[in-house]
């Protein structure tokens, strides 16, 4: 695995991934970048896509089989500018880590591939509920690791991402 990007996002990627399979063959630039205000950290993918038509039965019908599969190996993790900016280092650490966990959850689960299309209002709900969970877990995990209490909610975090990037102090 091949990382690359902003130092400090850097070396808290490192510290993430070892509550993570190892991601064999993957290039991973991390950084802080512009975003749309409310948007905390997002994971992009070239994905490619491709279309067979196949004809099957007796009059012709004609299906398509859409393919979908992620050039390279490659993923570019984005996290909101803004964060970089709070003071308090422990606090960015354990926000930043945060958000980190949470693009990685996507990138485990695949979710680039499968829900890059239709990804509404309900959809975005679904998805995020239980990978909410998960991250919490992760980050408990994380937590144990260096020795620190693990938290129950993911409550003081979460009002510091929001209020950090919706007001982009």
């Amino acid at each position: 695995m091949e990382i690359s990007g902003d130092i400090e996002c850097k070396g808290l990627l490192n510290e993430c991934l070892k509550v993570f399979k190892p991601f064999r063959g993957t290039y991973l630039n991390i950084e802080y970048g512009s975003l749309p205000k409310g948007i905390a950290g997002r994971v992009n993918a070239e994905i490619e896509t491709t279309r067979k038509r196949k004809k099957s039965g007796f009059f012709g019908k004609e299906s398509v089989r859409i393919n979908r599969r992620i050039k390279n190996n490659e993923f570019y993790i984005r996290i909101n500018e803004n964060l970089a900016r709070i003071n308090n280092e422990n606090l960015r650490k354990e926000v930043v880590t945060s958000i980190i966990l949470h693009e990685l959850l996507h990138i485990e689960r695949k979710d680039l591939l499968e829900h890059s299309k239709n990804y509404r209002k309900r959809k975005h709900k679904k998805i995020h509920s239980s990978l909410e969970k998960e991250a919490l877990e992760r980050l408990n995990l994380l937590r144990k690791l260096e020795g620190l209490k693990p938290l129950e909610k993911d409550n003081y975090i979460e009002k510091e991402i929001e209020r950090t990037v919706n007001t982009g102090r």
